[in-house]
């Protein structure tokens, strides 16, 4: 995100050649197209909101400098002026000066070719009018992230995601900011959801946002939000909503949509030209078999002001990452540490795979399987055609390929479990339409004989379908048995598997409804997705999704890529060579390490990446 050297390249523009399966829902084509794939997040300072240029002390003027992580990326391109784009991000420079993640926001003139960046106005030490006026400012929240964006057509952005404290009091919120004049002026932060204190009890994520911009909907402009609250440690997570009619400025009462469900979250937002609103949520199985692993979804008629009784769209079979931890005690109590340092994700509830760790690393976060992998779980997105005159809505979601699951070879797991056999399988996108009233029955978008595909998104406008994901097709050490970025066949004398670049992004558009697509890479290197940069340096994240948004013809897609990091040893362990980034200890006589003394300096240079494409 920081390297010139990398933006001139990039502006040159590189040729890609698509890769392809043989067919998709119906038929996918293979292209020849030009890509040029940036960063989004880049070499310069900082700006506040409306403009200003932050003042000495405040934790922005670290941003742009210290080249930190930033994960879990939304855009939005301007439905009114379509070269402008946004951008968010989970972003953790504020971390080294104000002890937490707040979230980016970065806007392009051009349609992603250039950037300026900035944050969202209320973080710690935000001196700022809009800052001290931002209710989570008030209420003394120290981190903001799982940004999600959408436009009306006046020129209106609305920019949503969570805000909560590490550490007691918690007070998780969930906030929707409102931009005006397209995104050139901030205008206010609104609360729409409260959590409460309780730091392992009522926890809201997973956020969700999108506006009616329907052609012949009564109830254009207004801005509908959903989001998963977490409650307790038995998978008792439901999916609220609530809606603005006054452009952002009031928003209605939390209300709880999954009724007659539990486990549940993922939730995203679809709303078609005659104003009809869908919300689609990944539903987790039960142990007790009251419920299945399915996409499940709730539909409004009437602008959102009430919904219809949960309905299944289509079980699948998950592809949920899982594994087991060397000493599951030391993990949990690694996991909640770097979380209180805002060196990592909260944990969270209702998974359904087999093990105690969603993740692995090194020490304290290494698995019995010897793998380094990132968290994922099935989730779907769905979309549908402000400007169509059919109401289709369209779903994509990542699931394991049936017929593709065999016995695991270690504790590591993606597929459902065949009584006490774990097991594994391909991981791929599955596209889905409603019509009708009914559900096409779904089918693999982009189908390769290797490769996993995970974190899905998909965008439809102006009579083009848009859709993105991860897609590890390029992994030279791909097996079922083998998590993307490690090849189980080569191990080290600690018994961990040989790092691989084993992850790409890839794009695909259709005009005939998804009957046939076009498929194209666009990172134009393939990335070692499993860089241990948090925990200390000894667990990798990669955020939980990626993002794409179009205007007609033309898309602008987001993702999490790691090119940037450097690479490094550390010295506390032994093995996992390849997945160490660069870091700086010294040890004393009684052999205890120093904190990294160097983290600037690129081990933590994860970054947002951008590309426009056309269907």
């Amino acid at each position: 995100m920081r390297h010139h050297r990398t933006r001139a390249a990039a502006a040159a523009g590189l040729t890609v050649a698509a890769l392809a399966g043989a067919s998709s829902f119906l038929a996918a084509s293979a292209s020849t197209v030009t890509v040029t794939d940036v960063p989004v997040t880049v070499d310069a300072a900082y700006v506040k909101a409306n403009g200003r240029v932050p003042t000495p002390g405040d934790a922005i003027t670290a941003c742009g400098a210290n080249r930190r992580q930033q994960n879990e990326p939304s855009t939005a391109i301007d439905a009114r002026m379509t070269d402008v784009v946004v951008a968010g991000s989970n972003d953790y420079c504020t971390v080294e000066l104000a002890g937490g993640t707040w979230a980016g926001f970065y806007r392009s003139t051009d349609s992603g070719r250039t950037w300026t960046d900035s944050l969202l106005p209320g973080y710690p030490t935000d001196q700022s009018p809009e800052g001290k006026a931002s209710p989570l400012q008030q209420q003394g929240i120290t981190n903001a992230g799982d940004p999600v964006q959408a436009w009306d057509t006046s020129g209106r952005l609305f920019y949503m995601g969570n805000a909560f404290n590490r550490v007691s009091p918690q007070n998780g919120s969930v906030w929707v900011a409102t931009y005006d004049q397209d995104a050139t002026h901030y205008v206010r932060t609104v609360i729409v959801g409260k959590a409460g204190p309780a730091l392992n009890g009522r926890f809201n994520d997973k956020t969700s946002i999108e506006v009616d911009r329907g052609v012949s909907s009564p109830h254009n402009g207004n801005v509908y939000a959903a989001w998963s609250l977490f409650q307790g440690i038995n998978g008792n997570n439901a999916i609220y909503f609530t809606r603005s009619t006054d452009h952002g400025a009031t928003f209605t009462q939390p209300a709880k949509l999954s009724v007659g469900s539990k486990n549940v979250q993922f939730a995203d937002i679809a709303v078609t030209s005659n104003g009809t609103v869908y919300i689609a949520y990944r539903q987790f199985d039960s142990s007790r078999g009251h419920q299945e692993n399915a996409v499940a979804y709730v539909v409004s008629t009437d602008g959102g002001a009430t919904f219809g009784k949960p309905q299944v769209a289509t079980p699948f079979e998950p592809f949920d990452a899982a594994d087991t931890a060397g000493n599951p005690t030391a993990a949990a109590a690694a996991h909640e540490q770097a979380y209180q340092h805002a060196d990592g994700p909260a944990a969270e509830a209702g998974e359904a795979s087999v093990g105690d760790s969603r993740d692995c690393g090194s020490g304290p976060f290494a698995c019995t399987s010897g793998f380094v992998f990132f968290r994922h779980d099935s989730q779907p997105r769905i979309t549908a055609d402000p400007k169509a005159a059919d109401q289709r809505v369209y779903l994509v979601y990542d699931a394991t390929v049936p017929g593709s699951e065999v016995p695991s070879a270690t504790t590591y797991n993606t597929a459902d479990p065949a009584g006490s056999t774990l097991r594994v399988g391909q991981g791929a996108i599955y596209f889905s339409v409603l019509d009708n009233g009914h559900w096409s029955t779904p089918a693999r978008l982009a189908p390769t004989p290797t490769g996993h595909q995970l974190f899905p998104d998909v965008n439809a406008d102006g009579g083009v379908l848009h859709a993105v994901w991860h897609d590890s097709r390029n992994d030279p050490a791909y097996s079922v048995q083998y998590p993307p970025g490690n090849n189980g066949a080569v191990r080290d004398s600690a018994g961990f598997a040989a790092a691989t670049p084993g992850l790409d992004t890839y794009a695909a558009s259709s005009r005939d409804g998804g009957a046939t697509w076009s498929v194209t890479r666009l990172s134009t290197t393939s990335q070692m997705p499993n860089y241990e940069m948090f925990g200390d340096r000894r667990v990798p994240f990669h955020g939980d999704y990626n993002y794409v948004s179009s205007v007609g013809a033309n898309a602008y897609n987001t993702w999490t890529d790691t090119r940037q990091v450097a690479g490094g040893d550390d010295p506390r362990y032994a093995g996992g060579t390849g997945f160490d980034v660069l870091q700086c200890r010294t040890q004393d006589a009684s052999g205890t390490w120093s904190a990294d003394t160097c983290p600037n300096a690129g081990g933590l240079d994860q970054d947002i990446y951008g590309a426009a494409t056309t269907g």
